[in-house]
């Protein structure tokens, strides 16, 4: 009875999954066994629960992996087939007659004659009335749709056209899941969704751990060897194993000191970080609910080893970002915001981020790779964030540059930008640089610089959305759990948001995937608040 609680179709196909990766990792089996395990997850897909699915996705996002289809397409990642079916599956059987449903009521609302003489004043002209309806009624959808057509406007500025309508598939595909996960989660399965995307979570953080390890074990040219050219082709294909290989940031270096920066199963140390901080969010959000204490105290491991995840992936911007949560934490305790109990228990992952610092020094402070002992070994931590604000440092001095040549491109080209996906050929580089990290390193410039002032101005709309969304959870919500992941959800995303200010690593498809994922939630949950909200009010 216990055993057939957990052999579900849901566990079954993740530990295969999970096994069959493992096993082409280690060379035990080609790498052709994903397209058996691709096919599995499409049975699923196509017949269990679309929820099923979603949950399957959320622990799945680091082992979903690339198709060995050809020796030379070897890179389409299985979570494109994934989405598109059960996005296209929610569609077609639960949206469709809403679709047509609502189209009727836009033409009923202009057709009104009390409708035209009450806004006579404002406006005169149906498609003025269809935009504001539609803004009123679905202002995520039509923020979305409207950043699609500027992103394919921009293609005529496009000196990649293939690059440019790559780019937008790939983001109509990611973006697909948000609408997907909004739909089925609700009050009654958002822990689920929880426990899930906390499994991922748990898979990433154990190959951070034998990352490290292996650092002390084996040569430099190995380890590189291993995890570009092993793991990374495995898992992602031959040209992100070639990028990994050849242009990677998994380490620091200090004098004649070679430190690993962890990356766990990510191709870079920038996405790994960001991928963390979601599932940071998540886990923190359990703690408040959970009333098994031996379960507390394990998220509570996972947290400090998560947050520990955090510090040794080196990511400079990610460290100084803290700051920002940290700042918003205090405004709500000194606006009374919440409890403090409340704010406490958010604030146990920045506290352990913090107080791991120093065990971060012993990390980087020891001799990896075999290396002979330096005497500046002590100083790689110290060095690495003394660098945060040293403009004449290598890495520093290049975003500087970068920043310039973006702002004159933006001067140039300010209504529909260089195309999106294009951004490398304000550097005069080929456009599929984009894959191997060519970017404006900020979010928001490289937004600009390629879409224009209109396609950045929606973007910048989206994003007041979102955060508006995830404060109305807290600070809207009485319900315990919902109000603390509102809460999560503002100070993880206000990290994400600020450290984008140096990278666009949120691009990544797997950390892309999660924040869809997280999205999806926040909005699910506070529309599920919304609706309770009405309905109270009228039986009231």
């Amino acid at each position: 009875m216990v055993l057939s609680r957990y052999l579900t179709k849901l566990n079954i196909v993740f530990a295969m999954q999970l096994i069959l990766v493992a096993l082409a990792v280690l060379d035990v089996l080609p790498r052709e066994a994903f397209l058996f395990s691709a096919g599995i997850f499409v049975l699923f897909a196509l017949f269990e629960p679309i929820e099923e699915t979603v949950f399957l996705i959320a622990r799945s996002i680091p082992i979903l992996v690339a198709l060995p289809i050809t020796d030379t397409f070897d890179s389409l990642n299985m979570w494109r087939l994934i989405v598109l079916i059960i996005f296209l599956k929610w569609f077609f059987t639960s949206q469709l007659a809403d679709f047509f449903e609502n189209i009727k009521t836009i033409f009923a609302k202009i057709g009104d004659p009390r409708t035209q003489r009450a806004e006579q004043s404002s406006y005169d002209g149906k498609p003025v009335e269809m935009i504001e309806c539609a803004w009123n009624r679905w202002r995520i959808e039509f923020l979305a749709a409207l950043l699609f057509l500027i992103s394919v406007f921009s293609i005529v500025k496009a000196d990649d056209l293939g690059i440019a309508i790559k780019r937008i598939i790939y983001f109509a595909n990611l973006g697909a899941l948000f609408f997907v996960v909004r739909s089925v989660i609700s009050k009654e399965n958002i822990k689920r969704l929880a426990l899930n995307v906390l499994i991922s979570g748990i898979i990433v953080v154990a190959v951070g751990i034998i990352q490290l390890i292996t650092s002390y074990l084996i040569y430099i040219d190995n380890f590189a060897e291993f995890w570009a050219l092993q793991f990374n082709q495995t898992l992602y294909g031959a040209a992100w194993a070639n990028i990994a290989i050849n242009a990677n940031t998994w380490f620091a270096y200090y004098y004649d000191t070679i430190h690993l920066r962890m990356f766990a199963s990510f191709p870079d140390t920038h996405s790994f970080p960001l991928y963390l901080l979601m599932i940071i969010c998540f886990a923190i959000t359990l703690v408040i609910s959970e009333k098994r204490k031996q379960f507390r105290y394990a998220l509570y491991f996972f947290i400090a080893l998560a947050s520990a995840g955090l510090i040794l992936s080196g990511t400079r911007g990610i460290w100084a970002s803290i700051v920002f949560p940290m700042m918003f934490l205090i405004y709500l305790l000194w606006k009374k915001y919440a409890d403090k109990n409340l704010l406490a228990y958010a604030a146990i992952p920045l506290i352990f981020f913090i107080a791991l610092l120093p065990f971060s020094y012993i990390i980087f402070g020891s001799t990896q790779f075999k290396l002979k002992e330096s005497v500046y070994k002590q100083g790689v931590l110290k060095e690495r964030i003394k660098s945060i604000i040293d403009t004449s440092e290598t890495s520093n001095h290049g975003r500087i540059f970068i920043w310039k040549e973006t702002l004159k491109s933006i001067a140039q080209n300010p209504l529909l930008g260089v195309g999106i996906g294009n951004f490398p050929t304000i550097l005069k580089q080929n456009p599929t640089a984009t894959k191997a990290g060519s970017s404006a390193h900020n979010l928001y410039l490289n937004t600009f610089a390629e879409l224009g002032v209109f396609g950045f101005i929606v973007f910048m709309m989206l994003i007041y959305e979102i955060l508006k969304s995830a404060w109305k959870l807290f600070a809207g919500n009485q319900q315990l759990f919902e109000r603390f992941f509102g809460l999560n959800a503002a100070i993880y995303l206000i990290w994400i948001l600020w450290y984008s200010m140096t990278d666009v690593a949120i691009y990544d498809e797997r950390a892309f995937l999660l924040l869809m994922i997280l999205l999806g939630a926040i909005f699910a949950i506070r529309n599920y608040v919304n609706s309770s909200g009405l309905n109270q009010s009228s039986r009231a």
